[in-house]
């Protein structure tokens, strides 16, 4: 498993968001007819985890237990529009841990077990769209852009009083990715919103499909929709064989 300074590339990442933010807010500030638009989202995506790992195990989560054992969890998205440009990041983070106590038969002697599982992980997608197709009902954006996956896992087994053993493993992903992103207003409150995009790098491939209908309240707009993410490793990559998230997701649009 590879190792490396996660802190560092995360408050890079984020520090590359806040400084493009920055950017476009005085872009915004400098021509009224130049402004950018910007919206947030929060939101709840229920995803089951499954697939492989290196060894051959299967994965095979589902989002109550994915709940059950949640110590925290962050899902954002963020985006600024101007004209025909979008850009766009989609922020992940989940902290899960899980124990599970036994008793083991050692030398015709009951010895009591616990095992601590735990599994940390940061998915951002982020990158630009240019709008090449709009009309009063429909915007059409083609889009590039990189996604990061970071994973640590940890084990840690208690036989007894005296016996303790513990393992843990950490890796990062980077691949390059290109898609589509679009929106069709149905009427004056609803509208639908699709997302789609497929790349690689460092994986042998990633791709992603996303669909939701959306309603404008006076000041939020409410969205519910159902999303799949993916990926499938070679043999030299440090996370897993392969990776799939799907699941519904819903939440709540903020526009300034």
């Amino acid at each position: 498993m590879l190792n490396f300074n996660f802190k560092n590339t995360l408050y890079t990442a984020v520090a590359g968001i806040v400084m493009a933010m920055t950017s476009l807010s005085s872009a915004a500030e400098q021509s009224t007819s130049d402004r950018w638009n910007y919206g947030a989202e929060i939101y709840l995506w229920g995803a089951g985890m499954g697939g492989t790992t290196q060894a051959g195990d299967d994965i095979d989560i589902s989002f109550s237990d994915i709940l059950d054992n949640l110590d925290m969890a962050l899902m954002t998205k963020l985006a600024a529009r101007k004209d025909k440009w979008t850009l766009f990041a989609d922020i992940i983070y989940m902290d899960l841990s899980a124990s599970q106590k036994g008793t083991a038969n050692i030398i015709n002697r009951p010895v009591d077990t616990k095992t601590d599982i735990g599994l940390e992980s940061w998915i951002v997608t982020t990158g630009a769209g240019y709008a090449i197709s709009e009309s009063d009902t429909t915007r059409l954006d083609l889009m590039g852009g990189v996604r990061y996956l970071w994973m640590k896992n940890e084990l840690k087994f208690d036989l007894g009083e005296h016996i303790s053993r513990k393992a843990s493993g950490s890796g990062d992903i980077w691949d390059a990715i290109v898609g589509f992103r679009g929106n069709t207003k149905l009427n004056e409150k609803w509208y639908l919103t699709y997302y789609a995009d497929m790349g690689t790098g460092e994986s042998d491939m990633t791709w992603q499909v996303a669909g939701a209908i959306n309603y404008k309240f006076n000041k939020v707009d409410l969205t519910l929709g159902y999303r799949v993410l993916d990926w499938d490793f070679d043999e030299d990559t440090p996370v897993y064989g392969d990776l799939n998230l799907d699941g519904p997701y819903a939440g709540i649009k903020f526009f300034f």
